[in-house]
């Protein structure tokens, strides 16, 4: 896929790997590089774009579409109170729900924890303080990612 071919080209330029990576797998599934310990990568990609993130220390990334029709009973599913309040009094809601989104997706995948039910409170106040999110919404051409980092 496009997101291997973007670790692949990353690891050439950052750290001078020619050989095609090798993975492994952690308890989540969360893939990582046996052979080079100190080098963590995290891929995404939705039919707007593609993603790799890679650096010294664990990090996760998503990247997603804004959807034109709000699905306010996913809202409700895995949004707090208060950023269904962020989401709703938005501008543009599609691309507030979508930053939540990505911000939640990419802290899970820095964990390899996966997807879980505890959604709605995954962006709390501890969360906050011990992690960097980089987000950025990319409205002309359709799509939101961010970028999740240990602090």
């Amino acid at each position: 896929t496009k997101a291997y071919l973007l670790l692949k080209e990353g690891l050439r330029l950052q750290y001078g790997i020619d050989d095609n990576p090798r993975f492994e797998y952690g308890p989540h599934e969360k893939p990582f590089l046996p052979d080079y310990p100190g080098i963590h990568f995290n891929l995404s990609h939705c039919p707007n774009g593609v993603m790799c993130v890679i650096d010294d220390k664990p990090v996760g990334c998503d990247i997603e579409r804004i959807q034109d029709a709000l699905k306010m009973d996913l809202v409700r599913y895995c949004c707090s109170d208060s950023e269904i309040a962020e989401i709703t009094s938005s501008d543009n809601p599609g691309a507030a729900f979508i930053r939540l989104w990505t911000m939640k997706e990419s802290y899970l995948k820095l964990t390899g924890e996966g997807l879980t039910d505890s959604l709605k409170s995954l962006l709390s106040d501890s969360v906050m303080k011990s992690v960097r999110f980089d987000t950025h919404i990319c409205t002309d051409r359709g799509f939101v990612y961010t970028v999740c980092s240990k602090m």
